[in-house]
This record gives structure tokens, C-alpha cells and sequence, in this order.
């Protein structure tokens, strides 16, 4: 589908139209030539009222509001409304999140409950933002949930968590994007890169406790983590103990992922140390699937590697599957949900695929006939019943179904980094090769990708992480 856009000068909404177009189609496109459908729009402000008009072909759309009104609307968002009641007239589709093309949908009902009560947010979420009712109340529950979690939330942003990566994995699955190398990579072996990640954490942890800089949470991803063998895993987490750790965290997470990675020896190692989170990813319980996928284990690795962590560990467990997988029926999921809930992880992330750039699924076609709505009801209700609330939500580009994707968790055992880096609600320092540094004031710093940039260049990019740091400090001490 390709429309042409008349009316709309400001390049910003361009773009937002573009994206809540590529919601409806991923391959749909806002065009200057050769169209498909030319939207006309005209935005008409009268002394109390702001009215966009629409018209596409024998279709006449109008939404007004009052300039003074209870509820918080603006230009943009009437004229994306319109769009969107075009669209759906269009293809015949709703949009569970409404016009709202954002990835983190909580982070503005965060903003909206400094300012507004419960009942009024979700009127705001669903009068100018169109959610779908149940949305928004799911959306208002995590967040309610989140400030429950962390009855301080609102004094972290004065620390910090650490993300570590681990650049290695044992295959390619074919839904990632991830930057991973194999693990008998030729130009660097593992060890030689832990042995320079271990030089930046050392001098990170050492410009944090010069600046008494508290560290709330620790969280090694990748990659695959423990695709590090026993010598090359021990000598990591000895790093981070003997540097980053000084006082207690409040969570540390090792990311397993593969069960085919792990073994017993590993898992006394992890037990040794002060890792307090794990997680065990099975994708699906579908053994055809998981080959598919190149994932080189089978479910019976799955359990097995389950029953070991629980007895030589006393770690939680957080266990994420997949919605949207190729071939995958909603009997299939149900099947892969069921058995995962009878092991009894301490958290379980329900993911809906998204066919990411870089990806070998980003190219393949998908079928965009399937309701992953009822996928996304049945995991809800199966969750909650068995005592896992949602917790955190976060959407990706290109995610099938246009939904979401949602960490569920036993009471008492949500990720507290998955809280604060969804709701960019702390400093997240990156260490290791093809990490991102995000702050407080916002800017980015992604340390590069390929191996051996990253380890003849570390120093340059710590020293701007250092610059980062003392800056968002400044900002959210002047912002008191």
C-alpha cells in the first residue's frame, strides 16, 4: 500500500504517520509519486476548537476537540487519529495500542500519574491515543505494579545498573539480531576478550565508588553468556565481584538463554558468586520448531538443565517464550506456555516475534491473517491464574501482531533492571563490545560492534561514558 500525504507540513508527523501506516502493513509506504490512496488533510483552529479534516477518495473523516479541555489533546494526535480511522476503514484492522507506535507505552502513564488520577489516565489512553480499554488497564496495572515493586522509585535515578556483553553464542538463532560472534571466533578467543572487558569494568567500578556512585543492579547479557566455558566464566564474575560488587545489589542476573550452554560445573560457579537471577530461555517446546530456528538443543535439554539449575543453585528463574513463531499454531504456544508454567520459573517473559533488520527471518514473509490477540488473552489468563503478574511491557519494530512484549513474575521476584531500563528511569551503563550506554538526559553511547575495534579502543570510549556520567549527574541535581 502506498499513500501520498497532502496537507501535513511538519516533517515530525510525516514521520509519525509513516510509522503508524507501517503498523497496519510493514511493507505499506508513504510515497510523493505513483500512489495507491492520496489522503488529503486540513487543519481548521477556531477561537475554543482545533478541527482535522480528512478525505481519501469517497471517504470524509473530521475529529475536533475543544482547545480547552479536561483531556490533553494537541494537533498531532488528532490528525493521527484520523489516520488511523482511515486505515482501519482501509485494511479492516484494529490496533490494540491505537495510534501510539512508541516502545514503551508505560513510560507515559508514568509521566500521566504525576499529573492525573487512575480513571482520568485511562481516558487519555483511549480517547486521544485510541488503546483498546483492555490495554490501557493493563498498561495503568503494570505500572501500579512497578511503583508497588520499588517503593523508592522515585530517588533510583541517583544510582546506577551495570549491563555487561557477552558477544558469543553458541549458533544463530534466526530470529536474532543481535551483534554475536561463534564461539571458536578466530581473531579474538573469549578469554582474550573477558580479559579486556575485565580491565573496563575494573576502571568503571573504580571512577563509580571515586564518585560515590551506588550501583542498584547488575545484569550480564549477550549474546550468550554462559557460552563461556568454566575458566573464561569464572574468571569473568571473579571480576565483577572483586570490583563491582562493594556493597549489595539489589539483583544480579546472569542470562543463560540456552539450555545446550550450561552444565553442572558451570552452575556451581554460578552458585558461588552473588548472582541472585537466572534465565533458562526454551523459545518454544516445539522440537521441529526449535530446529528450525537453529537453536541446537532439544526439549529434553531444556528440562534437564531446569531440574539441575534448581538442585545445585538456589538462584530464581525467569524462563521467555516466543508468540508468532514460523509454522507455530495458537495449540502449539498453548502447549510450549502450559509446560513451561508446570516447571514453576520464578518469572516467565511471553516475547511476540518481531522480523528484525539484520535478522534471516526480517526477508521472509509472514501471515498477517492470524489473531495473536487470542495468543496474547490465553497467556494473560493462564498467567495470572497460576499467581504471575505482569510486571513490565515493552513493544519492537515489526512485532508480529503489532502487540507487545511482557515480563509475568511470582510476587516478590520481578526484575528490578528490567523495570528501570524499560522505563528509562536510571542510568544504564554498557561494558563489553556492541554495549549501549544510556543516561538520564539521554544520550547514547553504543561501544562498537566488531571485536577487535572494541578492544583496541575501550579506554577512548569509557572516557566519554566518564564525561556522561558527571553530566547527567549535573542535569538531575539542577532538575531537583
Amino acid at each position: 500500500m502506498r499513500i501520498k500525504i497532502i496537507g501535513v507540513p511538519e516533517e515530525k508527523i510525516i514521520i509519525a504517520l509513516n510509522r503508524l501506516l507501517k503498523a497496519f502493513d510493514r511493507l505499506a509506504e508513504i510515497v510523493k509519486d505513483n500512489e495507491d490512496y492520496r489522503v488529503y488533510f486540513a487543519v481548521i483552529i477556531y477561537a475554543r476548537e482545533i478541527k482535522v479534516v480528512l478525505k481519501c477518495g469517497n471517504i470524509l473523516l473530521e475529529n475536533s476537540t475543544s482547545i480547552i479541555s479536561d483531556v490533553d489533546y494537541d494537533t498531532k494526535y488528532l490528525i493521527l487519529s484520523s489516520f488511523y480511522k482511515l486505515l482501519a476503514k482501509l485494511t479492516n484492522k484494529k490496533l490494540s495500542y491505537g495510534v501510539l507506535t512508541g516502545i514503551r507505552p508505560t513510560k507515559l502513564v508514568h509521566q500521566y500519574k504525576k499529573s492525573y488520577q487512575d480513571r482520568e489516565i485511562i481516558t487519555l489512553l483511549t480517547d486521544k491515543y485510541l488503546i483498546d480499554i483492555n490495554k490501557a488497564k493493563l498498561l495503568l496495572k503494570i505500572v501500579n505494579h512497578q511503583l508497588q515493586v520499588i517503593k523508592d522509585y522515585t530517588s533510583l535515578d541517583k544510582e546506577v545498573s551495570i549491563y555487561i556483553n557477552i558477544p558469543f553464542c553458541l549458533s544463530r538463532c534466526r530470529y536474532c539480531s543481535f551483534t554475536s560472534y561463534p564461539s571458536n571466533y578466530q581473531l579474538v578467543s573469549k578469554m582474550d576478550y573477558i580479559r579486556v572487558l575485565a580491565l573496563e569494568i575494573k576502571e568503571m567500578a573504580e571512577f563509580l565508588h571515586k564518585n560515590k556512585l551506588k550501583i542498584t543492579t547488575v545484569y550480564i547479557g549477550g549474546g550468550t553468556p554462559s557460552a563461556l566455558n568454566k575458566e573464561e566464566l569464572t574468571f569473568l564474575l571473579d571480576s565483577i565481584e572483586n570490583y563491582l560488587i562493594k556493597d549489595k545489589l539489589r539483583e544480579y542476573t546472569l542470562e543463560c538463554g540456552r539450555p545446550d550452554s550450561l552444565s553442572v560445573e558451570k552452575l556451581k560457579i554460578i552458585n558461588d558468586r552473588s548472582i541472585t537471577r537466572v534465565s533458562i530461555n526454551p523459545q518454544t517446546f516445539n522440537e521441529l520448531t526449535l530446529k528450525e530456528m537453529n537453536r541446537n538443543h532439544t526439549i529434553k535439554d531444556i528440562y534437564d538443565i531446569y531440574e539441575k539449575t534448581r538442585k545445585y543453585t538456589s538462584v530464581s528463574v525467569n524462563m521467555d517464550l516466543i508468540i508468532g513463531l514460523p509454522n507455530e499454531t495458537i495449540t502449539d504456544y498453548m502447549n510450549s506456555l502450559d509446560k513451561t508454567i508446570l516447571l514453576e520459573p520464578e518469572a516467565i517473559t511471553v516475547h511476540h516475534l518481531a522480523q528484525k533488520r539484520g535478522s534471516e527471518l526480517f526477508k521472509e514473509t509472514m501471515d498477517d491473517k492470524v489473531d495473536y490477540n487470542k495468543y496474547h488473552t490465553y497467556a494473560y489468563n493462564k498467567l495470572m491464574e497460576y499467581h504471575y503478574l505482569p510486571y513490565y511491557l515493552y513493544r519492537q519494530k515489526n512485532i508480529s501482531g503489532n502487540l507487545d512484549n511482557i515480563g509475568y513474575a511470582k510476587r516478590g521476584f520481578e526484575s528490578i533492571y528490567n523495570i528501570l531500563m524499560i522505563e528509562e528511569h536510571q542510568t544504564i551503563i554498557g561494558l563489553g563490545c556492541a554495549s549501549s550506554s544510556k543516561f538520564l538526559d539521554y544520550k547514547l553511547i553504543l561501544s562498537p560492534k566488531d571485536l577487535v575495534t572494541y578492544i583496541n579502543s575501550y579506554q577512548t570510549y569509557l572516557d566519554k561514558k566518564y564525561q556522561a556520567i558527571a553530566d547527567t549527574l549535573m542535569k538531575v541535581e539542577g532538575n531537583r
